[in-house]
């Protein structure tokens, strides 16, 4: 109860709205979502993603409130299945740093908002991870510090190049390795269409020009200490296709900043569960992988929380 008061009495005295206001706010903004896309364009230019703005929409998440909040029918509270899973690693010695993307919202905020509001619903139910033993990595200060409206994309959902090179710096000094490699950045500018541009018009898409830094070199390897999973986040500016650029994304840049490859897990779609699974199955193949493994950088979009439609899952490390 001390600690809610605190937080009640720290957001009055800052001026950020309350979980309701952001809530009310995402639902007026939900209603200028424009029909048949998943985009709404704010008065400044930028495009939401509809599932974002329904995120905000569904309000307070701490003290149980998740469950009412989430859009799942089953396995709503992302929290025990997150402790398993936690508890599962540590088993093995292995550190996991879970890494929720900050709404686009709370840094470069849309109409009824200002920044930081966003993530009024959020602290709080960082703070009961951070309770039940889980190491959770808010990069909303970090991006608010680091030239915000940089830190996205303004056609596309994800983060930027400028907003993962952040999250990599910050990472790196969680992590505290350092190998040998020395690899080599070349820092082009891409012209992209995100995919709200292509949901808005497919015919002929916004674009923008963003700064990258495509690595050369072996950025990636199974036998890596440091194991990289979760959604699209992982893959935007690394894959390629509709991820939009390849070798320029975390994994890259992330293995630039520790001068060693990564191992990467990446599906695009929901992490809730799948990315779990995946591990499990290609740790009870290969027990030998998983016992090589130091870190496990766990990152996905904060509205999996609440959008996954088939939940949170709880699935063993290994059986």
């Amino acid at each position: 109860m001390v600690k809610k008061l605190l937080f009640a009495a720290a957001l009055a005295a800052s001026g950020v709205l309350n979980a309701a206001d952001v809530a009310s706010a995402a639902a007026a903004a939900l209603k200028q979502v424009v029909p048949g896309t998943i985009t709404m364009k704010d008065a400044n230019g930028w495009l939401f993603s509809r599932n974002e703005l329904e995120h905000l929409s569904r309000g307070a998440l701490a003290n149980g409130a998740i469950v009412k909040a989430s859009a799942a029918k089953r396995n709503q509270d992302p929290i025990p299945a997150l402790v398993k899973f936690n508890d599962g690693l540590k088993q093995h010695g292995i550190r996991m740093i879970l890494v929720p993307v900050p709404p686009k919202a709370s840094v470069v905020p849309f109409t009824g908002l200002q920044k930081g509001e966003a993530m009024c619903y959020l602290k709080p139910f960082y703070a009961e991870l951070r309770a039940k033993g889980i190491e959770v990595l808010d990069l909303n200060e970090a991006f608010l510090h680091a030239g915000a409206e940089k830190c996205y994309c303004r056609t596309d959902a994800h983060w930027s190049p400028h907003g993962i090179s952040v999250a990599a710096d910050e990472l790196a000094k969680l992590i505290g390795l350092k190998g040998p490699e020395k690899y080599a950045v070349s820092t082009p500018e891409a012209k992209i269409s995100g995919d709200l541009a292509k949901s808005l018009n497919p015919a002929a898409p916004e674009t923008e020009a963003l700064p990258i830094q495509i690595v050369g070199g072996k950025t990636q390897d199974e036998a890596s200490p440091i194991l990289l999973m979760g959604d699209s986040h992982t893959l935007v500016f690394s894959s390629g296709g509709d991820m939009l650029a390849t070798n320029a994304g975390l994994a890259e840049l992330l293995a630039t900043k520790l001068s060693m490859p990564i191992d990467r897990i990446g599906v695009k779609g929901s992490a809730a569960t799948a990315v779990r699974i995946n591990l499990f199955r290609k740790a009870k193949k290969d027990p030998a992988w998983l016992k090589n493994k130091k870190f496990v950088i766990y990152c996905f979009t904060c509205r999996e929380f609440t959008e996954s439609s088939g939940g949170w899952t709880v699935v063993p490390v290994l059986k």
